[in-house]
């Protein structure tokens, strides 16, 4: 990484930890819910839960350098990566599918920055884009203690926020299948410092944006 996106990483790591301190986790029982949410996860769900587990402690960095297709490191990447690197675990390709509809419908992507076939299925804005069309819209309202609320909310789900005021950073994570007490589900994601479970589903400093579920 040369010094320029040495910089940018750990910008980014401090905006992130500065936006996050004031947003700290409830406390949680990772393993046991109070409130039983019935689980509807379909097999396809439960491997993508397990795949986006399984990069925790194995991407342990946090990098938004640029990349050609396929290339980006096994212990790095960005909150997509995690989103990909999970979808892999259904043979879902994602860059191959976000590719194919860009090429049938690039007046439907943001083209600023410029399309890049390397990086798209890499930015949250062009994946809110593609899991609109092609993944299940589900409610983006969260409600802690609800069950009939949360029962919309599967392990292996992908979720959207709105840009971080510190950063201007969009960010991206998986529903998982551990929830907290009052049934809230936790998140499978990577915020800056590598891929991470934890209680960040109401607690992001930024507003849900999308809730999609595939089909």
């Amino acid at each position: 990484m040369n010094l320029k996106n040495i910089i940018i990483a750990v910008v980014l790591v401090l905006s992130l930890s500065f936006a996050l301190a004031a947003y700290s986790p409830q406390a949680f029982a990772p393993n046991v819910s109070v409130l039983e949410i019935p689980n509807l996860q379909t097999p396809e769900a439960k491997k993508i839960v397990q795949s986006a587990r399984s990069q925790i402690g194995i991407v342990t960095e946090y990098d938004g350098s640029y990349f050609p297709a396929d290339q980006v490191p096994e212990n790095s990447g960005v909150c997509t990566d995690v989103i990909a690197r999970a979808l892999n675990s259904i043979d879902y390709d994602l860059r191959e599918k976000v590719e194919e509809d860009i090429a049938k419908n690039p007046n439907q992507y943001p083209s600023s920055p410029p399309l890049d076939s390397n990086i798209n299925f890499r930015r949250v804005k062009i994946l809110t884009v593609f899991l609109g069309k092609y993944f299940t819209p589900l409610t983006i309202q969260a409600i802690p203690g609800d069950i009939e609320n949360l029962t919309n909310w599967q392990g292996g789900d992908i979720v959207t926020f709105a840009p971080l005021k510190s950063s201007g950073l969009e960010h991206i994570a998986i529903i998982s299948d551990k929830r907290r007490a009052d049934g809230l589900p936790l998140l499978i994601h990577n915020y800056g410092i590598g891929t991470q479970e934890d209680d960040y589903l109401l607690n992001w400093p930024a507003q849900i944006t999308g809730h999609y579920r595939s089909k």
